[in-house]
């Protein structure tokens, strides 16, 4: 029996960074579709994709990139948004069939779609706790981009040894060289981004991940990263978001991604 076929498209410019719970369930959904990534940052295909989908998934920002190519989508098939997490109100839902969202603060936002799922997870086969012992290094982390919503300046009232790990902005870097300088003339180390597996072991030396991203900031990945490696976790007391991921008891894998993923998925194919 032939798989239906899924053209993921997406916008990432460091891939090989990339391995979050929405990778890992892209992995898992293999087992029920063919499916196809195609990046917008690296390996557009000048003829098209290699096949034709019955399915087209996106993930990225109402206004982004990947947006716009599916906006401008000429072949026959249905499509859905894998939505970023941002605070801004989106527009241009009703082209999507399906419309996936992280976390319950955000579903009021596109409550006028007759097709919304929830789907979010962590990949669990790299962020988990430590099988061994391991030292206490860090007794603060925080993993984010150097950019001011991430609010990195809150991390050098934290007590302690402390480390942030975050992408230096190549595109705005006064923003990013002015935190970073903040950061490591108070006495916080600072790293750019590492690939997930120095991550997960970063994560399993740490103490507590701090993110005191503002609403807008993102962080949702981090947290429940973190929390899925054992840590404690703390953000700002005015956000919202970050909050109710916080108060989850059990953190969702990758495989519950995926079946979320799948659902949306077969509610229109």
């Amino acid at each position: 029996m032939t798989k239906p076929k899924i053209l993921f498209v997406y916008d990432h410019k460091y891939p090989k960074f990339w391995m979050d719970g929405l990778w890992a369930a892209l992995n898992v959904l293999e087992e029920d579709f063919e499916v196809e990534r195609m990046n917008l940052s690296t390996n557009v295909f000048s003829q098209g994709p290699r096949l034709v989908p019955d399915f087209i998934l996106g993930w990225g920002a109402f206004g982004s990139s990947v947006d716009k190519y599916l906006q401008d989508w000429k072949v026959k098939g249905k499509k859905a948004l894998c939505i970023a997490g941002n605070a801004i109100p989106p527009s241009g839902e009703d082209n999507y069939n399906v419309l996936f969202y992280e976390t319950e603060w955000y579903g009021p936002q596109i409550a006028n779609h007759p097709n919304t799922v929830r789907a979010f997870g962590v990949n669990t086969d790299i962020y988990s706790p430590s099988p061994l012992p391991t030292p206490i290094v860090w007794d603060y982390i925080g993993v984010g981009a150097f950019a001011n919503w991430k609010r990195w300046e809150k991390m050098v009232a934290k007590p302690g040894t402390k480390l942030v790990i975050g992408e230096y902005q190549e595109d705005n870097e006064e923003e990013s060289l002015e935190i970073v300088r903040n950061l490591v003339s108070n006495g916080v180390m600072v790293s750019n981004m590492i690939n997930p597996f120095e991550l997960a072991q970063l994560y399993s030396y740490s103490r507590t991940l701090y993110q005191p991203a503002d609403l807008i900031g993102g962080g949702e990945r981090s947290v429940l990263e973190a929390k899925a490696c054992g840590l404690s976790v703390e953000i700002e007391p005015d956000n919202p978001k970050l909050q109710e991921l916080l108060d989850m008891k059990e953190v969702p894998d990758h495989i519950t991604y995926a079946k979320q993923l799948k659902k949306g998925i077969m509610s229109v194919i």
